[in-house]
């Protein structure tokens, strides 16, 4: 079943079973991707809706942590609750080991020799990393300036 047909279903049963919070959040998301889809002229595919998730979850992450820091606890857990439901669509997060790993192998195939040769390395490694699971881009970049430099 494709990932957005999952969330969709997920919803009417959400809209029966009387769950409002759980159903807002993913019509939230289904919005999102509708006008994801529509932005780039192209029907919503699985990686789209993996796209999509990411920077919700990102955007929950980011919202906790101002809410928190603002003293507003109460709304923070209302962002976890929501961003507890999107992470139920998300691949499970790409490990360390498994990020260098990949970045050893791509680094390899490019040549890259330092820290300029960023850029060829990056492109190709958070394809290869999307195609296992949920990718973390500040991870994935430490890592691969980690092994660049050398140290």
């Amino acid at each position: 079943m494709a990932l957005l047909e999952r969330i969709t279903d997920d919803m009417k049963s959400a809209l029966r079973a009387g769950d409002r919070s759980r159903l807002q959040v993913l019509r939230t998301l289904t919005s999102a991707v509708t006008y994801e889809a529509k932005d780039h002229h192209q029907e919503p595919t699985d990686e789209l809706v993996r796209i999509v998730l990411t920077r919700e979850s990102r955007r929950r992450e980011e919202a906790i942590n101002i809410l928190i820091s603002g003293g507003r606890a109460d709304k923070a857990a209302d962002e976890r609750s929501e961003l507890a439901i999107i992470a139920e669509y998300l691949p499970p997060a790409v490990d360390a080991a498994a990020i260098e790993a990949a970045a050893r192998e791509i680094i390899g195939e490019t040549g890259a020799t330092g820290p300029s040769d960023m850029g060829r390395v990056m492109a190709p490694l958070i394809e290869r990393l999307r195609a296992i699971g949920t990718v973390d881009g500040k991870a994935v970049s430490a890592a691969v300036r980690k092994l660049l430099s050398g140290s």
